[in-house]
């Protein structure tokens, strides 16, 4: 969706002969260097990035290099160079392995930053393995100057690729997943923080053993309820760890009521949404101010002008009560860049399910269709929950082919609950174990504080108290009570809440 101005760019001071236009004829680099690509009109391969034509619609073209190590390590390769000036230079990379015409993704790279649309992408590759080095011509097919660096190492840091989605998310936990490193460490080390600008390593230190297939699963817990959380993750061979890869960042479940306008920098604007495109658009912009309100952020979709969509995108997890009563207010808007043809109605559904995946969304909430680009129109519905649990809606894209290209913008979501304020806390507050014996411990989902807590008998005799300084999770010794059916009263800044509790 950007554009950019294509200019010739003047390079000079590189060490190397001009790339090869197709993968089996791939230059060879055999040392650390800078290198010219000369004009992008080799052939294209898509194994990262997809696509058969580029943004000015012609197809798409690439040029190709490869490397081979003799040891394990990391090679990077950036066009963030001084040579190619930020304002002009517009460039996209992805790393390949296997046989030509039949290769895997090792990673891909567009822009460095929303404002560089150089790129720069680093990966750990293995002694014996040749990886591919393919720019191409989506943005520009004009030549530039990019640098390639391999570093070896015995400890090999997980891929930034090599990671995906958080999932198992509980208002305080989560499970995080991601390949196996080269040469085969026997733990990873994970670093968790709620501070985004944390720098690695400084954060809550998690050991974990790897996998024994071809991924690991590391679980975290005791996060603040309903947090956003930065995490990182490094190997550990034993007698050394290797380099952090990340930040990656998760997002906890949430209480209702829940907003979202992908208006906050301090929740990566998507606070949690995945699945679409983010854009930031303004006057100046193509197109322009197309965020709810004008300027700003918003995520969107698109048509295909050939076969219908089978595009979704996920809200973050909501934590729900059986029987509590949803409604689900969001704005969708039409563009195209067409200058001849209006936009193409598009027909999107909201669902809803047990996770952030299409196997996962389960029920079909309403079907809705935006056929102006006049304007934002506003779309609502309403969910009843049937069961307890973490719930996802999601905006799933299955419009018609359009006559012509047309991009659906999505913003300000708004979720909220039929039930009362006492109703959310007292829903949000859980006592376990529920029956107990020795500890019971009194958690809640949101970021209540617990100010106090005191157990009454079925007599209404206050059989214990306890007092605390602001805890969003407190524990009671109840082993020097006689089994029976008690009361527990919790005080906090959000409400008072009575939970039940069995003693056995």
């Amino acid at each position: 969706m950007k554009k950019l101005l294509l200019l010739c760019l003047a390079l000079a001071g590189t060490s190397s002969t001009f790339a090869q236009a197709n993968c089996a004829t791939a230059t060879e680099i055999t040392a650390d260097g800078t290198f010219t690509t000369g004009p992008i009109n080799g052939t294209y391969l898509s194994p990262c990035l997809g696509g058969t034509t580029n943004d000015a619609g012609t197809a798409m073209k690439a040029r190709w290099w490869k490397y081979t190590p003799t040891i394990n390590g990391e090679i990077t390769v950036t066009s963030a160079l001084a040579v190619n000036p930020v304002a002009t230079t517009d460039t996209r990379v992805s790393i390949l392995k296997g046989t030509c015409g039949a290769q895997t993704c090792v990673d891909s790279d567009d822009d460095v930053s929303a404002t560089d649309y150089r790129s720069t992408l680093t990966v750990p590759v293995a002694a014996g393995t040749t990886y591919y080095i393919e720019w191409d011509n989506y943005w520009s097919a004009t030549t530039f100057t990019f640098q390639f660096t391999f570093v070896a190492t015995s400890c090999v840091r997980p891929g930034q690729a090599d990671f995906y989605l958080p999932d198992t998310y509980t208002t305080t936990s989560a499970s995080l997943y991601w390949n196996n490193a080269i040469g085969g460490p026997a733990n990873y080390d994970i670093d968790w923080s709620t501070t985004y600008t944390a720098a690695a390593g400084t954060g809550t230190i998690v050991s974990v053993p790897a996998g024994a297939t071809t991924f690991t699963q590391g679980d975290i817990s005791g996060l603040p309820a309903s947090s956003n959380f930065r995490y990182f993750v490094r190997s550990d061979c034993g007698g050394s760890q290797s380099a952090w890869a990340g930040p990656f960042y998760g997002y906890l479940a949430v209480p209702l009521p829940y907003t979202n306008d992908f208006e906050d920098s301090s929740k990566n604007y998507t606070d949690g949404f995945i699945g679409f495109s983010r854009i930031t658009t303004s006057p100046t912009s193509n197109p322009p101010s197309y965020a709810d309100g004008g300027d700003g952020v918003s995520m969107y979709t698109f048509n295909s002008t050939t076969v219908a969509s089978n595009i979704r995108g996920y809200f973050r997890g909501v934590n729900l009560v059986f029987g509590e009563e949803v409604t689900v207010t969001f704005k969708t808007r039409l563009f195209t860049p067409s200058t001849t043809e209006p936009a193409s109605p598009m027909n999107f559904d909201l669902t809803v399910g047990a996770s952030q995946s299409a196997i996962g969304q389960t029920t079909v909430v309403d079907s809705f269709i935006n056929d102006s680009d006049a304007e934002y129109t506003t779309h609502t519905a309403t969910y009843t929950a049937a069961e307890d649990g973490i719930h996802y809606f999601g905006i799933h894209n299955n419009s018609d082919p359009g006559a012509v290209q047309t991009f659906l913008f999505l913003d300000t979501i708004e979720l909220t609950t039929n039930l009362s304020n006492n109703e959310v806390v007292a829903n949000s507050f859980n006592v376990s174990p529920n029956p107990a014996s020795s500890l019971v411990t009194i958690s809640n989902t949101t970021d209540a504080l617990i100010n106090s807590a005191s157990i009454v008998d079925m007599n209404g005799r206050v059989v214990k108290n306890l007092k605390v300084a602001n805890l969003t999770e407190t524990q009671i010794n109840v082993s020097d009570l006689a089994k029976g059916v008690y009361m527990i009263n919790v005080s906090s800044d959000k409400g008072n809440v009575t939970k039940k509790l069995v003693i056995k």
